[in-house]
């Protein structure tokens, strides 16, 4: 830690989801994060998706699935938050189902699409420094696995996968798939894992496994394969320059176009 300077946030670390605030809007990123001001709430589908993870967390690291720890944390959740408005547009017993038939799916799926898989690390924590500047890259990487790959004279050879879990309503959209800002999380965890466990980036592969809520048994899960090559790595590493070089200088503008979900919008701090 001592070999790392702070930044203006106060920490000497950025997480991927501050490098999104920074990227949709800096002067949405100085309010959170420099001047501490926090209007995001709590809401039942984030809670659905801490739920799903945990979940799938302890099944990676035991081979059983366990949907009782899902059960618990959200029906936590609803007990906390009863008089809460957005909880109130939700029934815990269809969320329940919900959780059930994905996680249902998840044990035969993994097995399906990563043959002979072995769970390397579940929640592997990142702390690598960043190139060319004093700070770190921090984050919890879902899954990190190993599998069998077959090529296509049969030959058989072991690969690494780094996922995401992501749960969702029916999937994702052609435009988010196609979003850079979505995809360089996985970009940038595949190469700090590589970095960090020395793992050349030609034997590793990386993804999200889409979590669908609505979709139908046995067609819950979805993997979304995202291409990591040197010019991917290389953009994503970029926009993390850009991201440290603007907040050390204290450079912060509005991005007009990001103002429509915006907790900010309208009030004292961004009118």
């Amino acid at each position: 830690m001592n070999e790392f300077e702070l930044l203006p946030t106060g920490k000497p670390h950025i997480s991927f989801s501050e490098l999104k605030d920074w990227k949709d809007c800096s002067w949405r990123h100085k309010l959170k994060h420099i001047d501490k001001i926090d209007l995001s709430t709590v809401g039942p589908l984030l809670d659905f998706g801490t739920a799903v993870h945990a979940a799938c967390e302890n099944f990676l690291k035991t081979r059983v699935m366990n949907a009782q720890i899902a059960f618990d944390i959200i029906t936590e959740s609803f007990n906390k938050n009863a008089e809460n408005e957005k909880f109130k547009d939700f029934k815990l017993s269809n969320l329940l189902l919900e959780i059930s038939s994905i996680l249902a799916d998840v044990p035969k799926w993994m097995d399906d699409t990563f043959p002979n898989w072995e769970c390397v690390d579940a929640e592997h924590q990142l702390y690598e420094k960043i190139d060319n500047h004093q700070h770190a890259f921090k984050g919890f990487v879902d899954a990190v696995i190993k599998c069998d790959q077959i090529s296509k004279t049969g030959k058989v050879k072991k690969i690494y996968w780094i996922l995401d879990w992501k749960t969702t309503g029916w999937g994702w959209t052609f435009n988010k798939k196609s979003d850079d800002s979505v995809k360089s999380q996985i970009v940038l965890y595949k190469e700090f894992v590589s970095r960090k466990l020395n793992i050349p980036c030609k034997e590793m592969k990386c993804g999200f496994i889409l979590l669908k809520r609505s979709a139908k048994p046995t067609k819950h899960c979805e993997l979304f394969v995202v291409s990591a090559g040197d010019k991917t790595v290389k953009k994503s590493l970029l926009v993390v320059n850009n991201m440290l070089t603007t907040v050390k200088r204290k450079i912060a503008m509005k991005n007009r176009e990001s103002c429509t979900f915006c907790d900010y919008k309208n009030t004292e701090w961004c009118t």
